[in-house]
Parts: structure tokens; sequence; C-alpha cells
């Protein structure tokens, strides 16, 4: 790609639009149209040119109005500026533009300014970017890693160094790591095209030369890399590559199988079984400007929930809601500077767990992803080899209303052999602040090994993956601080305990994971990325030298007949609520029409967004 002039380049920030069954997407389709402010979609508003003769280089589309905006901190500097001083021209001008160009058959969209926000984002090919940089990187000059760890409370980080290095410094969890984003140096044999250093999400960034007609090549070439596998070429020496570990979670092209998940989606999210799915941002957040969370766009009051709920998302929705009215949805997120709320995609939030034909399948940022088998295997092999603890007196069944009594309720059997430390809190201090070693310690002694035992109730992710971290965290501080040992000796003395060693050995105690839940003919089945977190914890904890056992402790017959009558008195007060409402609602109706002024007003206020959206 040749270059004329100086030599000058210009960053583009470029889009793959998804086929379209052989046609080419309109413009009316590729221009968004985001919720206007009487909560309909309103078509972006364009200028729109054609870049050389008939277009050969594209088509441009200028955002109408160009914004001009007054600065946020002028309003603050203002207070100690003379009278006299003119701050009208102090604005900013923002002008977003939105390239479409055609080639190979396949649409690109080149974003300039804001133009990203331009584009309908559903046509967006999803991972285009990453593929792209995988394919062209050096896996030895990476400069940034985005990645997702797969859990319960699903981390997103970036990764930087100060100078490129090697995949394996950045720490990759193999097992748990999704990729996101990648930033790196060009390989030679690319670099001419795409310059020396690139960078991917779903979009692919680069500083090419500013010359319109080396576009062709430059295309040729994205195209070609985001299609290639030589992200997964082995080492001469017949190593796996450094990026392997991205194919642990494969992207599912196939259209046919996404229906059939999504169907399995939905009527998994109309049931009452909701253990592997849960709502989160699909992104990295500055929580320090966040106020909380709303399912609507004008919101205010109790409208605003501190933290993402599923239930209370799903119970917005109408009876006659399908999937499709919740892509249609967005989130927004509730700033703490009066800042307008930042928007997602509903169904981009919702992180799920479907089992398909044998196979496991995940829903990530709104798209599906095949767990790769070999992977699985290891993974369910690893907890169906763990010990289970025999469920026996002193654990009798769940019947209690809440942990804190089950655990008194069963020390209280056993009170020579078992101490009761739950909700005992040690303020060790640090990023450890606030631990408790186990709910339950059973002594060591007699040829009986000691037990620290976590209890939990419910095979839900969020609270798996709170259980294998307190493990975690317990069992490291025992082998590691003294300090923390002689605090949990405390404990025991006050209940007759005899103490542990201050040098405490795991050699000869266990880290029992006790979850409540289900009948007792069931078996224990957790979460997929529950499995994946246990073993990550179990590894390392094992290692110290603890054994890790699991124990199932079931629900009784008449707790889980109690529970059923709950769920039952909800669904019914619901569905009275709805009823009263719908009553009310007919009787309005039937007196606007005797009002002809009343029936107009009502008209007007249904044009904007209702506290029941569809």
């Amino acid at each position: 790609m040749s270059v004329k002039g100086n030599g000058k380049k210009i960053p583009l920030n470029v889009y793959l639009l998804k086929e379209n069954n052989g046609v080419l997407w309109d413009d009316k389709d590729v221009i968004a149209s985001p919720i206007g402010s009487g909560g309909k979609p309103q078509k972006i508003q364009t200028e729109k040119h054609l870049l050389g003769p008939e277009g050969i280089y594209g088509t441009l589309f200028i955002r109408k109005p160009i914004l001009e905006t007054t600065p946020d901190w002028l309003s603050f500097i203002a207070q100690g500026l003379n009278e006299s001083v003119k701050t009208k021209s102090w604005t900013n001008k923002s002008v977003s533009a939105l390239l479409i160009v055609t080639h190979n058959s396949r649409q690109f969209a080149v974003a300039f300014g804001h133009g990203r926000h331009m584009i309908e984002p559903r046509l967006i090919e999803d991972r285009f970017g990453i593929r792209v940089v995988l394919n062209s990187v050096s896996p030895d000059r990476i400069s940034s890693i985005d990645r997702q760890t797969f859990d319960a409370s699903p981390r997103i980080s970036r990764t930087q160094t100060i100078k490129a290095s090697s995949v394996s410094d950045y720490m990759i969890n193999a097992e748990q790591d999704l990729l996101r984003g990648l930033v790196g140096f060009t390989k030679p044999e690319y670099s001419d095209v795409l310059g020396p250093l690139i960078a991917g999400i779903d979009s692919f960034k680069a500083s090419v030369p500013a010359e319109l007609a080396g576009l062709k090549m430059f295309f040729t070439t994205v195209l070609d890399r985001s299609a290639s596998k030589d992200y997964l070429t082995r080492s001469v020496d017949g190593h796996n590559s450094e990026f392997s570990w991205v194919e642990n979670l494969l992207p599912v092209k196939d259209k046919d199988v996404i229906e059939e998940l999504e169907a399995q989606l939905w009527s998994a999210l109309i049931s009452s079984e909701k253990h592997n799915m849960w709502l989160a941002i699909p992104d990295i957040v500055d929580w320090s400007n966040v106020a909380g969370f709303s399912y609507r766009a004008e919101a205010e009051g109790t409208d605003i929930q501190e933290i993402l709920y599923l239930e209370k998302f799903l119970d917005t929705f109408r009876s006659d809601a399908t999937l499709d009215t919740v892509k249609r949805r967005d989130i927004y997120m509730i700033h703490t500077d009066g800042r307008a709320p930042a928007k997602f995609s509903a169904f981009k939030c919702i992180y799920a767990e479907i089992k398909h034909k044998a196979k496991l399948f995940i829903l990530h940022a709104g798209s599906w992803f095949g767990v790769e088998d070999s992977f699985q295997a290891s993974v369910e092999r690893y907890y169906s080899d763990l010990d289970k603890k025999i469920f026996a007196v002193p654990f009798v069944e769940y019947d209690h209303s809440g942990e804190g009594e089950y655990n008194e309720y069963v020390c209280a059997q056993a009170s020579s052999t078992h101490a009761m430390l739950d909700r005992q809190l040690i303020r060790f201090g640090g990023s450890y602040d606030k631990i408790e070693v186990c709910d339950i310690y059973k002594k060591q002694g007699g040829g009986e090994r000691g037990e620290f035992i976590h209890v939990k109730r419910g095979r839900g992710s969020s609270n798996l993956s709170h259980l294998f971290a307190q493990g975690l965290v317990a069992s490291t501080l025992l082998v590691r601080e003294s300090e923390f040992v002689k605090d949990v000796n405390n404990q025991l003395a006050k209940q007759g305990f005899p103490a542990l060693p201050e040098k405490f050995e795991a050699k000869g105690n266990d880290i029992v994971y006790a979850i409540i839940d289900g009948e007792n003919s069931s078996s224990l089945d957790i979460p997929f990325f529950s499995k994946v977190t246990l073993q990550n914890c179990g590894k390392t904890i094992t290692s110290y030298g603890y054994g890790i056992k699991l124990l199932h402790i079931p629900e009784s017959a008449a707790y889980r007949v109690k529970a059923a009558q709950k769920v039952a008195t909800k669904k019914l007060q619901k569905k009275t609520t709805a009823a009263g409402k719908a009553k009310v609602k007919k009787s309005t109706a039937g007196k606007s029409t005797k009002n002809p002024s009343s029936r107009i007003k009502s008209g007007a206020k249904s044009s904007g967004i209702t506290p029941t959206p569809s």
C-alpha cells in the first residue's frame, strides 16, 4: 500500500457488517435508530456523500446536526471569571462520520469521531477485530490484553506492559479467561499494509497511509486475516500456540443452532430455574461514578437499583413478551455526576449457560460460545473426582430459616467436636479484612482429620463463587499468617476447643464445601463455570497440603413444600395485581370515550415510556 506525499497516516476504526443472505444492507439498515426523547426509535439524521467517481471509495455519512457543546468544566471555572470575559465561544464542536465500503461482497463501516454510535449495533460482526489481530500480531510483542474471567461475578480487566511482552507474561488463566481485546505489534509481513501497531475487539484499529486508493489492499488483507487460523499454529517443537487457550470458548456462527439456543434460553428465563444465569454489564465500568441501574430510560427514586437483578428486570415485562422483546430493551447505568445514563443492550447483559445436544454453550455479551469438548471434559472430570463427604449426623436435612440457624443446630448436636465459627469475623487487615475461617470447624484427633467446613445454601453461581473464594482465602491465611492463626485460636478458646499450632500445617486437614440444595435423592450439580472456579481454587488449596471434599446437604420435604407455597403465593399476588391494573385501565378507557379531551390527554401520555414496557 504505497503512500504519496509526506507519509502522513490516518487512524482507522473498522467494523465488519454481518452478511445478509448475499444482499447488501441498505443505508436505512446501517444507520442506527436510537430511542428518542419520546420513547420511540428515531433514525439518526445524516448528510450523504459519495467518495470518488460513482462512489468507488464508499459512501460517507455525516451526522446532522453537528453538535456544539459547552465543556463540563466551564460552569466551575466561570465562578471565578470576570463578567466581562466572553465564554460563549468556548464550545466543543463534534463531527461524527461513517464511511461504508463494499469490498469482495462484504461491507465495512469505518467510524470517525463518534461515528461508531451511528452504526446499527445488530449489524456489527462480533469479534471481527480480535480475529484480525490474533492472526496478524507477533505473540511475543503484545502491548495490552483485555479479558474477562468467567465466574459468578465476571471480572473484566485490561493489562498493559511498559514495553511489548510475550503472551505468557500476562499470566493468562487458560481455563477461565475469555479474550475481549488485544493490542500488539504487527508481524513484519503485514506491517506495510496494516501498520506497525494494531488493536482489535469487535472493531479493528490500525494507522494506515492517508490515501483512499490504498484501502482496497487494506480491506483484502483484513478479510484474509479475519478468516485465518494462523494463531493456532503449533511451534516448531510441537508445543501449543500461545493463543491456543482462546479456543476453549468457540463463537457459535450456525444460525440454526443459535435459534435453538435462544429458544431454550427464553424457556429458562420464564421458568423458575435460573441458577446458571444472571445480569452483568459487559464492559469495563468506572464504579466510582455509578449511582445504580434502571430498566427504563427515565428513572428516579425506587426505579434505580444498586445492582442488577435478573428477576426484577424480567418483572418489568408483560405476559406476552418474547426474547425479541428483551433484545429491543436496554439497561441504563445511572451516573453520580448527573451525566446522561449509559445505555447497554439488555440482551448483551445476560450471562447464561445452556446445555444443548450434550454440548455446553455460554451466552456472553450477546454472543454464544460453545465450550471446547476437551476443556469441558477436563473440568467435569475434576469435579466428578472430588471426594464426597458422607451426609451423616451431626448434619441433618435443611429445614431452617437461614444458614446461621442451621450451622448453630449442627454444632449443638456435636458440641465437643464441632465449633460454630459462622459470622465470627476476623479483622486481619489489608485485602483480607473481615474473614471467616469457616462456618463450622471439626477438630482433628482420634484418627479423624480436621475439617474447615464452609456452608452455603443454593447452587447459584454467585453463592458458589463466594463459597469457593472464602475457602481459598481462609486456607491460604492459615498456612501463611501466624497472626491469623492466633485470631482463630482466640475464637476456638471461647468454645473450649484446643488451639491450632501457630505454625499451622495443612496436612491432616480438609476444606469441606457444603452446599444446601435440592432433595436427598438428587445428585449435586453446579453451573459449569462454578466448576471452573472450584477447580482453580481447589488446585491452589491442595497444593498447600489440604484435602478437598464436597458435602451435599439436602432440603427436607417439609421445607420444599413451604418454599413451593411461597412461590405460588407470589405468582398469585402478581397475577392479581396485573388483573387489577387491567381493570383500572379498562375503566379509564371507558370514561375517556365520554370525554374527548380526556382521551386526547391519555393518548399523549401513552406515547411516552410507560412503567411496563413491551
